[in-house]
């Protein structure tokens, strides 16, 4: 589960600077504590500056892990919390989250239906990145980009998310900051042994020398016959086989997929970094990584890691909920660089939305609350007061104050074949977990899988074709567009396509996804899921921006 990381304000009186500012509107309460003197007043005018009538406007951010905040704990929280009041109360609007349902509870379909049906659940929808081609490849997203009440030139907006969203020239998805991604949990007690400082990771991080060079170095040291008798007794390192071979791909700064200036995608499974990093990748694993037992589970990693059976695991940074039961002090760090480049945080961010039903003086309303709801409030911006969310959360303070400050403030990289609709499904069976067992070299594999590859990108470019030829992916409209139909073709439902989608079928030992890191499948697929061979074929989906009730 995704922690959001809120950023908020320090306290001082603001009512009488905000009185005294022209063109602002009504004089502003003070809040409890206030608002930075002064700082405040400027961000409000600036706001007010580009302010729609918002009427009383209830905002609703569906997403599905958690909903309000709970009581403030801190100043820090405090401040944020009165800022808010500040900005709702001051332009006439409310704004809150809300968990519409778990990750296993088709969270998708309900933004789908209600969207066909013109009546959105929510008016901003957050989606983990894998979710986003489901709706926009429905026409579900609104462009942003044109909408005057928001502006992604401000350094909040992540830069990676916009343009992994921006299809013929206009974004339909944003992001707000960096979250920290893909790393690698270590044992202090193991690298010990193994004749490293127990900080050993934390110093080649910093220092520079934290390389696929140096990592093999680590793993050889800790992977360790201890008693003689001929049998490994600590491995390198432990994990689930797909986090491994695809973090590797991206630490190198390569994507499986690229992407032009028009949006359209490209197959790069065929280029030379890719295949290097995977080779590299299956090499490591080959040699280093604890085979996963005949008789556990695909995610007998878990167990094994808190175990102490494993020096290192690769996983995502939110599966430090996962380490309770292990008993050794651990540390985080960022998944090693090639030699002679440099680190590369790698994001799995979530992914905002506004439904394309709205027309554009309604979506103009909403962006510009939600806009003011993800800023910074006044006084902590530039400052590491993000931190404090994290710092209980670990053992030690270094991996707060480098790793995540690397994450998110370093170089960072959006991997792009997740805003392709069942690309990742294609990584796993008969790829990476046929790589990871041995029962494929890399370029078999490679060769085995190029041509679905290229189906599952082909098929993505026919939608965004699609659409484009629809007038979809054009700015909205104050007023029902003349081309929308007035009642639903004679469609075949998306869910019950005439052929089946291009995925190999799971095996027996590998789950068909990774609930952490896969596309949603069964129950979160929308009924409108099996959008690509529905749309490829030409049938338009309906009730496309149709004006809300």
């Amino acid at each position: 589960m995704k922690k959001r990381v809120l950023k908020s304000a320090s306290a001082l009186g603001l009512a009488a600077a905000v009185a005294g500012t022209a063109g602002i509107g009504p004089v502003m309460a003070a809040p409890k504590r206030g608002l930075a003197d002064g700082v405040a007043a400027d961000k409000l005018a600036k706001a007010q500056q580009k302010a729609p009538d918002m009427e009383g406007l209830d905002v609703r951010v569906a997403n599905w892990y958690e909903g309000e905040p709970t009581p403030p704990k801190n100043q820090y929280e405090e401040d944020l919390a009165d800022y808010r009041e500040l900005i709702q109360s001051t332009f006439n609007f409310t704004i809150h989250k809300d968990n519409i349902g778990g990750w296993g509870e088709s969270y998708t379909e309900q933004h789908s239906v209600s969207i066909t049906a013109g009546d959105p659940i929510a008016q901003v929808g957050e989606l983990d990145e894998s979710w986003f081609p489901t709706l926009f490849n429905n026409a579900f997203c609104a462009p942003l980009d044109t909408l005057s009440t928001i502006d992604f030139s401000e350094a909040k907006w992540n830069q990676g998310v916009l343009e992994a969203t921006r299809f013929k020239g206009h974004v339909f998805g944003m992001a707000v900051g960096h979250e920290p991604g893909a790393g690698i949990f270590f044992n202090k007690r193991l690298l010990q042994e193994a004749g490293y400082d127990q900080d050993a990771l934390y110093d080649f991080q910093k220092n520079g020398t934290w390389t696929w060079s140096k990592f093999e170095e680590v793993l050889n040291a800790c992977t360790r016959d201890i008693d003689g008798d001929g049998e490994i007794d600590t491995w390198g390192m432990t994990g689930f086989n797909s986090d491994f071979y695809k973090t590797a791909v991206y630490s190198s700064g390569a994507q499986f997929v690229s992407k032009d200036a028009d949006g359209y995608f490209h197959n790069e499974m065929d280029s030379e970094p890719v295949q290097n990093a995977i080779t590299w990748a299956n090499d490591m694993w080959q040699k280093y990584a604890q085979p996963q037992p005949d008789d556990e589970a695909w995610d007998y990693f878990k167990a094994s890691f808190n175990k102490g059976n494993a020096a290192m695991r690769v996983t995502e940074e939110y599966a430090k909920s996962e380490l309770g039961t292990l008993e050794d002090e651990w540390g985080f760090v960022l998944f090693p660089c090639p030699d002679g480049q440099e680190l590369i945080a790698i994001e799995r961010p979530s992914v905002f939305f506004i439904p394309s039903s709205y027309t554009n003086k309604e979506a103009e309303k909403i962006a510009f609350a939600f806009d003011l709801y993800t800023d910074t409030a006044p006084g902590y911006e530039g400052t590491d007061i993000w931190k404090e969310d994290y710092y209980g959360s670990y053992m030690d303070k270094r991996a707060v104050d480098e790793t995540l400050a690397r994450m998110m403030n370093g170089k960072t990289l959006v991997p792009l074949d997740r805003f392709v609709y069942g690309f990742e499904d294609q990584l796993g069976n008969l790829f990476i977990w046929a790589m990871a067992d041995a029962s494929l070299t890399p370029a078999e594999a490679f060769d085995m899988k190029m041509a679905s590859w290229e189906a599952v990108v082909a098929d993505q470019n026919a939608c965004i074709d699609v659409l484009a030829g629809s007038n979809h992916l054009e700015p909205l409209t104050e007023a029902e567009p003349a081309t929308e139909p007035e009642t639903e073709p004679e469609t075949e439902p998306a869910t019950e396509p005439e052929t089946e989608p291009a995925t190999e079928p799971a095996t027996e030992t590998q789950p068909v996804t990774d609930p952490g890191t896969a596309a949603p499948t069964g129950d979160m697929m929308p009924i409108v899921a099996i959008v690509v061979l529905a749309l490829a074929s030409g049938s338009v989906l309906v009730a496309l921006r149709k004006k809300k009730a």
